[in-house]
């Protein structure tokens, strides 16, 4: 009789990916999701997904009427439309249609696992900080709940940018600046990290740094700006379109104020100027990155979380499942200071409780449970001040811990204990 050998990696990852398919297909955030799926269907019949349209095809109530227009670049919905046509398209079930939109998502977070996991351990990094950076994706609630559940791509993000640094650390100028921009075309919030191959000192710069701006130029040409023009999409033009995002104040910054005080989540008009305090903040980020000259893969993650906190932290609004990018970063230094255990779990557990104080984790059972929102806003009557309140003081123990942790990794010596 042979003997069958149990991978017990192989169970692992098989209990992990059983854990998401039933998040994937139940579950996703009411505006989101919702934008994602009534995105793949604009695409796959050949309208524009960033105009507004009247949307009929879904038997959920909470998904007719006019869609919410996509805020990502065309590459992201050119996927959500192919995705429609060979599920929604062939099959009407919503349930498989809005599983099959979570199919990359659930592949980013276990690919982004065995990526950190292989890095982590060619930089020489403790067996046990390894096993516990691998399990920690695969498994996290933060993690699932953001991504497979919510239906965020923001570990396909993570793990275009991790790769991209560690070939970096190599020499791989080229091969960085396709990843770190294939992840700007797809989601932007990667773009702090942008920078990051202009200040790395390595031989023959000014000829790689030509290169990387080359790439950097084509990559955005070619997947961001020449989809609106080949498909005949109209760009969002309009100054209220274009600035939209810079006028939102809330999430999880200290612009969340604005809706305790006024009752909305855009700034009052004459402070709009407000939306574009991370320009200056980034810049001086830069600088203060630069001095420290980043040559080693160490340095260049705590370059870049350095820059992404900044980033983060200045912006007049941040979603919780952007901080999936600065958990993987953080994965890669834990043990280091100042990233140790402690700190690291600051990381993802104060953006796990605003994600409850924010109401979006009863927002992501709208599709099994539609009446759902009406019965959270009838909620929010009665607590809604207290909510707010709660949720903004979340928020200032967030930017106190997060930017102690820019400090002090500013201010990091050279022989300070590092995993790489």
């Amino acid at each position: 009789m042979l003997k069958v050998h149990v991978n017990k990696e192989f169970l692992v990852v098989s209990l992990s990916v059983a854990i998401q398919l039933p998040l994937a297909f139940f579950l996703g955030h009411y505006y989101d999701q919702r934008s994602f799926l009534d995105t793949g269907y604009l695409v796959s019949i050949g309208l524009n997904p960033y105009q507004p349209h009247l949307i009929t095809v879904f038997p959920n109530p909470l998904l007719m009427g006019i869609n919410p227009i996509i805020g990502y670049p065309p590459l992201w919905p050119l996927l959500l439309g192919l995705i429609y046509r060979l599920t929604y398209n062939i099959v009407p079930n919503l349930f498989l249609y809005n599983f099959a939109t979570k199919v990359p998502v659930i592949i980013s977070n276990v690919a982004l696992a065995y990526v950190t996991k292989t890095i982590m351990q060619r930089l020489d990094a403790p067996p046990k900080t390894v096993r516990f950076a691998w399990l920690f994706l695969l498994f996290n609630p933060f993690t699932l709940l953001t991504t497979a559940a919510w239906g965020q791509f923001d570990t396909l993000i993570a793990l275009l940018c991790v790769v991209a640094l560690y070939f970096l650390s190599l020499g791989m100028v080229n091969r960085s600046g396709l990843l770190l921009f294939l992840s700007f075309v797809l989601k932007p919030i990667s773009f702090p990290l942008a920078g990051l191959p202009l200040l790395f000192s390595t031989a023959g710069k000014w000829k790689k740094i030509v290169s990387y701006v080359l790439i950097a130029a084509l990559m955005v040409a070619g997947l961001f700006f020449l989809p609106f023009y080949l498909l005949g999409w109209m760009a969002p033009s309009s100054p209220l379109q274009v600035t939209s995002y810079f006028r939102m104040a809330g999430g999880m910054t200290l612009f969340s104020a604005v809706e305790l005080i006024q009752n909305t989540a855009v700034f009052p008009v004459g402070v709009e100027f407000l939306g574009y305090l991370w320009v200056p903040a980034l810049l001086l980020g830069y600088w203060l990155v630069y001095r420290k000259s980043p040559k080693t893969m160490g340095e260049l993650v705590g370059g870049g979380i350095v820059l992404l906190l900044i980033f983060f932290l200045t912006r007049s609004w941040l979603s919780e499942p952007n901080i999936n990018l600065m958990i993987v970063l953080a994965l890669l230094t834990l043990g280091a200071k100042p990233i140790n255990f402690r700190n690291f779990h600051f990381l993802w557990v104060i953006p796990l409780v605003f994600m409850f104080l924010n109401t979006a984790f009863p927002q992501l059972f709208f599709l099994v449970s539609p009446s759902i929102m009406q019965e959270l806003a009838v909620l929010d009557e009665s607590i809604r001040f207290w909510r707010l309140l709660g949720k903004f003081v979340v928020v200032v123990v967030w930017q106190i811990f997060a930017w102690r942790l820019v400090v002090n990794l500013l201010k990091k010596t050279e022989n300070s204990k590092s995993v790489f």
